[in-house]
């Protein structure tokens, strides 16, 4: 099933945006989903097999659970290139700083699992060597929000060259638009002239990069109007009201000793010309900052929900961030530039602009996106700019003699400013920054190269998590030879079983990410009416009994078994999300299906629903998505 690309992550054209922090996606429905046409009462079918599937022994006992951590690392040497062969000895894994004991150990190298050494075999049924690692995917985000429209060019050739590789194949490659919002353009399982579309869609697309150049320019001259007419009105800080006498020059002498700038320290006459700017550039920076501040967080929130969204996908997952830039703090280059202007007001405007810190935003992003081992790859789009060019940009004939110092000073700390973010995203999570390139075809082939050559390591967190809900751990990797180079993850946050379960089946629902282990199958009952304009709709899930675990209770066997639904209405993306529990009891080795019936209540229409079934005791779980049309 297909939706039109270019479209809102579940969003229909032209809709307004709902006050959820989420985005949603319209995409290709998975092999495993069904799809119903409700307009006539359909009747759940009776238990059979799956055709192709051979029945596993039921299973009971008690659940033990142990927590693996795996973490990828990239080794280079001194010059960039890749470093092969070495042993789980060569590695070090620190975790909060205690050394862990790896326990899980291969090497990856051009896509095949390469012999294992060392730590290899204390995983237990370890892979032949040559064996096929997991498939990697590609995530290919277009921050339009942040992106010049002259820049969407070049990153649209450099792409055009990583996938005539082939390194990912077209299958397992989203492109995603960002403007205020997430939206697909080529949903998993395209083609590879799907894929070239979409590019051709985004190089010719409207990206938002000029009103930031806009708005950066009229930030520009409202700051120097104002010290313009500070200057007009009171005069520079080194002279004007220096020469009245008895006033700033208590001798009466121009230029004589004793001479003070009006409004200096214990002046009574009032402000001078810095403090008269300082009162009239401070909201400019407020606002600026504001605006800045929220445009990155609306960016940082997107990316959280990527990551969530992919949180089911197996293997290596690379997500390419493609912007101009990312601000970790918005207000410092402009206050630089004011400062610069004023330098007595130095820094009272740097304190005060760059108060509104998004480190901890940065890291809650960058910890998710770890715990769902997705590594981030961030890649300037403006290239290798010409600092004089832009310092002349920046100053417009701006009267004082500090005029173009302070512009080429903004040029550098707003060039700093932008890569500062794209430097941290990528850091944490293991990933590349490309930055100052004209030429990204040759860089983004690199990263692709990257994904099929690397270490897989897993260690066993040395302590639970105590009581109160999930933290955040610190990850170091050390190398014995202190002349390579590793990436790696450097964080994660323990992931609850509520959000575990949450974030795969929005993954379903958002991007057809299906897998299907309890062999679940669905059906649906006759349809009635509703409260109001309302439609009950009995949606029967059934899950073969020899996929659930059963334990003894009170001289029973019974299985718990936790069922999620989402829906999604097309029409005005309203959620409807349903949500129950059962224990099953009976003989394991009875065959047949169990029958999980849940009510949704929906208004006539066409939605996308994901379905998650968790057998609670040995923690499997199916997603499976579907279409529903509604009469």
């Amino acid at each position: 099933m297909r939706y039109p690309p270019g479209m809102r992550l579940g969003y229909p054209a032209g809709a307004p945006l709902p006050p959820s922090r989420h985005a949603r996606t319209r995409r290709r429905a998975g092999a495993a989903a069904a799809l119903f046409s409700l307009a006539a009462a359909a009747t759940a079918a009776g238990p059979r097999q799956i055709a192709g599937e051979t029945p596993r022994p039921a299973v009971y006992g008690e659940r033990v659970d142990v927590e693996i951590v795996n973490v990828d690392v990239w080794v280079v040497d001194r010059h960039g290139d890749p470093v092969t062969g070495l042993e789980a000895e060569s590695f070090e894994i620190l975790h909060d700083g205690q050394p862990v004991t790896i326990s899980h150990f291969v090497e990856v190298r051009g896509g095949l699992v390469a012999a294992r050494r060392g730590a290899a075999e204390i995983g237990a049924g370890a892979q032949p060597a040559s064996e096929l690692a997991a498939p990697g995917h590609l995530v290919v985000y277009f921050d339009n929000s942040r992106l010049h429209p002259n820049n969407s060019k070049r990153l649209v050739r450099g792409l055009e060259k990583l996938l005539a590789t082939r390194m990912f194949e077209p299958e397992r490659v989203l492109i995603v638009r960002q403007d205020r919002s997430l939206a697909v353009e080529a949903p998993f399982g395209s083609t590879d002239q799907e894929l070239l579309q979409a590019l051709r869609r985004l190089e010719r697309g409207g990206a938002a990069g000029l009103d930031l150049e806009t708005e950066t320019r009229q930030a520009l001259d409202a700051i120097r109007s104002a010290w313009e007419q500070s200057q007009d009105t009171l005069g520079s800080a080194s002279g004007g009201i220096a020469l009245v006498p008895n006033v700033a020059n208590p001798t009466g002498e121009p230029g004589g000793a004793g001479g003070r700038t009006l409004g200096g320290p214990g002046s009574p006459g009032g402000p001078d010309a810095c403090g008269s700017f300082v009162n009239q550039v401070e909201p400019i920076l407020d606002s600026w900052v504001r605006s800045r501040g929220h445009r990155v967080a609306i960016t940082l929130s997107n990316l959280t929900d990527a990551a969530s969204f992919l949180a089911g996908l197996p293997g290596i997952k690379t997500l390419l961030y493609l912007s101009d830039g990312l601000d970790t703090q918005p207000g410092a280059a402009l206050a630089t530039y004011a400062a610069g202007l004023c330098p007595g007001a130095g820094m009272e405007l740097l304190s005060g602009a760059t108060s509104e810190e998004m480190s901890d935003r940065f890291l809650e992003l960058t910890r998710h996106a770890n715990t769902n081992r997705v590594t981030i790859h961030s890649v300037q789009a403006s290239g290798l700019q010409s600092p004089a060019a832009t310092s002349a940009s920046s100053d417009r004939g701006v009267r004082g003699g500090g005029s173009q110092r302070s512009s080429g000073t903004f040029a550098a700390r707003k060039r700093a400013a932008e890569q500062d973010g794209l430097r941290l995203v990528a850091g944490e999570t293991g990933g590349r920054t490309i930055v100052d390139r004209n030429e990204l075809g040759p860089e983004l082939i690199g990263i692709g190269e990257a994904s099929r050559t690397y270490y897989s390591l897993a260690y066993e967190p040395p302590v639970a998590s105590a009581a109160g809900g999930p933290r955040s751990h610190r990850i170091e990797v050390k190398l014995a030879d202190g002349s390579l180079v590793a990436r790696y993850r450097r964080g994660y946050r323990e992931k609850g079983p509520e959000q575990w379960l949450t974030e795969r089946i929005e993954g379903a629902l958002n991007l057809g990410i299906t897998s299907n282990p309890l062999a679940v199958r669905l059906g649906a009952g006759a349809i009635r009416p509703g409260a109001g304009e309302g439609r009950q709709l009995p949606l029967h899930v059934m899950v073969p009994v020899e996929r659930l675990t059963f334990l003894p209770r009170d001289a029973e066997r019974v299985a718990e078994i936790k069922l999620k639904v989402l829906a999604r209405s097309l029409a005005t993306d309203l959620l409807v999300l349903r949500e129950k529990s059962y224990r099953v009891k009976g003989a394991p080795d009875a065959g047949g299906s169990v029958d999980l019936p849940i009510l949704l209540e929906l208004a006539p229409g066409a939605y996308l629903a994901a379905i998650g079934v968790q057998d609670q005791v040995s923690r499997e779980a199916s997603f499976v998505s579907t279409a529903l049309e509604i009469d």
